[in-house]
């Protein structure tokens, strides 16, 4: 998908691919991925407003996510940045 339908899609409104609750193949399969590993760092290229981010913080791990929509990052963050 090229950046200029991501966006598009933003102001749209067409963000069904947004989950409210955490991915249930990253929640059952975390072990798998940090390994028993603590402060892991996570990329969310294109994450949006991905729950997943902040549930994976809230367990001390480093998340950085990259947004090129102004609207993804204020849903994200919605009481402001």
């Amino acid at each position: 998908m090229a950046l200029s339908e991501w966006k598009d899609r933003w102001q749209e409104g067409k963000t069904g691919f947004h989950r409210p609750e955490v991915h249930n193949l990253l929640e059952n399969n975390l072990d798998k991925v940090i390994c028993g590993r603590k402060e892991v760092r996570f990329f969310f290229p294109l994450c949006g407003k991905a729950v997943d981010m902040k549930w994976l913080a809230d367990m001390g791990h480093t998340v950085v996510g990259v947004e090129i929509s102004e609207k993804g990052i204020k849903q994200f963050f919605p009481d402001g940045i």
